[in-house]
């Protein structure tokens, strides 16, 4: 990321028990175990608005979060998350690692465990280029960095995730080359038992997504 300036988060649903937002990409979910005043961070932001977050996205990562009021409504939103009444999809654009193929299926799923632990995600092709793929996928479990993991197991790590192996420039299908500015990967959308939120593709990634 650059130094210019973050976009605030977008409240896009808020209730007496719940607050959901997309958040934007550069902003930390909750303050790092070294805090650095340079940081711009969501539960910060709200305060005492909604104090309870329920699950985190990384910092270069966008999209639908999910925050609970109270106590009460945070045990409740953990439940559902645990009992997998939710249902997250993510966006991404990623590329083949070298003399790798694009893969020549719609729709990948992924077994592999992530940290010792089962783990399922499903990859549809949305958009394939000469050298990327728009994907959406679904993560049946919540592993830590899952997608990223399971990305990189399938042979098309997300675009400008050092720690996965992505690569950190993008190849457009005119032939040009792009810098890739960060994680490649949107929380797009969040089913809850009350209802779907949606998060728009941000100007960055919808960017390199229409250059495929």
């Amino acid at each position: 990321m650059d130094s210019t300036p973050l976009l605030p988060p977008i409240i896009l649903f808020e209730s007496p028990e719940f607050l959901v937002l997309d958040k934007p990409a550069g902003w930390l979910s909750v303050p790092a175990r070294e805090p650095d005043p340079s940081h711009q961070v969501v539960s910060q932001w709200l305060g005492d608005r909604a104090p309870f977050v329920v699950h985190r996205l990384d910092r270069f990562t966008s999209g639908v979060m999910l925050f609970a009021k109270t106590k009460e409504s945070h045990q409740t939103a953990n439940r559902w998350f645990l009992n997998r009444e939710v249902k997250k999809t993510y966006h991404l654009l990623a590329a083949p690692v070298a003399n790798t193929p694009m893969p020549s299926r719609p729709a990948i799923q992924i077994k592999t465990p992530v940290d010792g632990k089962p783990a399922q995600t499903l990859f549809e092709i949305l958009k394939k280029g000469a050298s990327a793929l728009y994907l959406k996928a679904a993560p049946l479990t919540g592993r830590f960095h899952q997608i990223r993991a399971h990305a990189e197991e399938a042979g098309f790590p997300i675009l400008g995730d050092k720690t996965h192996h992505g690569s950190p420039t993008f190849s457009a299908s005119d032939g040009s080359i792009h810098a890739v500015p960060r994680v490649m990967l949107h929380a797009r959308s969040l089913t809850l038992p009350f209802g779907e939120f949606v998060a728009e593709l941000p100007e960055d990634f919808a960017t390199l997504m229409g250059l495929i």
